[in-house]
């Protein structure tokens, strides 16, 4: 395990908070890109295949910052590169809403997405030396202010807008907020040294998936893959099986998110009473009764159900992964946790067109039933957070 430094219990107070700020802050401006989305596409006049690849592009530049900031941490130490990726993720986030041609946007997509995913990791192994400080399980409530940073971004987004502000003058307002509170925040981000970390690790730049790491990361692409099919796929299937309108069936992955950021609030005190492996049980089991009900159910409330049955399941799984991450013997916590990032990442990127490809040649029923034992998989390899 990582050790870090004794430090006064209201210091120690004061970071938490400062780094849920920035979790808070981070998924408030996925969620914001997310509502800008549709506006981004009109004005640039793209069709759907053009979007596909300006998002693409976006993951394309997370997926290569993840294995560097792992070496970057460990070089330069968390604090510095959360604030430093979290300004330039406040910076493109204005910056990709409001380029104005094709060309400059596939630039800013990349960008954006460099930024999210050096922050992305560098939060993370933050959050863990946090965790490590307290001395009681934290991971989850972090991830728990990311999720409801999404829904309050996606919600200003779509105020922005209505009011006509879509176009990057509301997003340039939101940046602003940003920074300035993440300037605020910065002085009680705290920062921890790493004098165990031994030298082979502090200096190799780009970290790999290995060892145990490897592990972890394919159990968090499962779980990213869920995440990332729920988001292209799971309103077509509430059509096809429920005979849902469009904006009913959009429901369908709101009840997801509701249930991931409730559940997560909570997960702290779950683990602290029942323990990390039995969450990890439990949570696999859910995720594959819940992806099964919603599959096969033919009604619209008990597919809907079964969705929040994903999102509970799912909640606490990610956190207890990155926080094993950044407590491999031997490896930063920035190490650990690129590596197991640039997995789940990966997943979250590749199982939509997967999953399609699938749906194509059978039916979105068929693709998601065989993505539902993903949570079999993880619920019998919980195990991994022992070693």
């Amino acid at each position: 395990m990582t050790q870090v430094p004794a430090l006064a219990p209201r210091s120690v107070e004061a970071g938490r908070w400062a780094i849920s700020t920035v979790f808070l802050l981070n998924g408030a401006g996925i969620g914001l890109w997310a509502a800008h989305v549709p506006t981004v596409q009109a004005r640039m006049g793209i069709d759907t295949g053009m979007l596909s690849l300006v998002l693409l592009t976006i993951a394309g530049g997370a997926l290569m910052a993840m294995p560097l900031m792992g070496g970057l941490t460990g070089r330069w130490g968390t604090r510095r590169m959360v604030l430093l990726s979290g300004f330039a993720f406040a910076l493109m986030t204005a910056v990709v809403m409001s380029v104005p041609n094709l060309p400059l946007l596939f630039v800013a997509a990349f960008l954006f997405g460099v930024s999210n995913g050096a922050l992305d990791v560098a939060m993370n192994a933050n959050a863990s030396e946090v965790e490590t400080a307290r001395g009681r399980p934290t991971m989850s409530s972090f991830h728990g202010f990311f999720s409801l940073g999404g829904l309050f971004g996606a919600s200003l987004g779509g105020v922005l807008v209505g009011q006509g502000l879509g176009h990057g003058e509301g997003a340039l307002m939101v940046a602003l907020a940003t920074a300035l509170v993440l300037a605020l925040s910065a002085p009680r981000v705290l920062g921890f040294a790493a004098p165990g970390a031994p030298p082979t690790c502090r200096d190799r730049l780009l970290m790999l998936p290995r060892g145990a790491a490897l592990g972890l990361g394919l159990l968090a692409l499962l779980c990213f893959a869920v995440e990332g099919a729920l988001v292209d796929w799971s309103a077509l299937l509430l059509e096809e099986r429920t005979g849902a309108s469009p904006a009913s069936a959009a429901l369908g992955y709101s009840a997801f998110s509701i249930a991931m950021a409730a559940c997560r609030f909570a997960g702290d005190r779950i683990i602290l009473r029942v323990g990390a492996l039995r969450v990890m049980v439990i949570g696999g089991l859910v995720m594959f009764a819940g992806l099964a009900l919603a599959v096969l159910s033919t009604d619209f409330v008990l597919s809907s159900c079964g969705f929040a049955l994903v999102g509970l399941g799912a909640a606490n799984v990610v956190p207890l992964l990155f926080g094993a991450a950044a407590r491999i013997p031997g490896m930063h916590p920035g190490a650990g946790v690129a590596a197991v990032a640039t997995l789940g990442y990966g997943g979250l990127l590749l199982a939509p067109p997967v999953l399609g490809w699938v749906a194509v040649h059978s039916s979105v029923m068929v693709a998601l039933g065989a993505l539902s034992l993903s949570g079999i998989v993880i619920a019998l390899s919980a195990g991994v957070l022992k070693r």
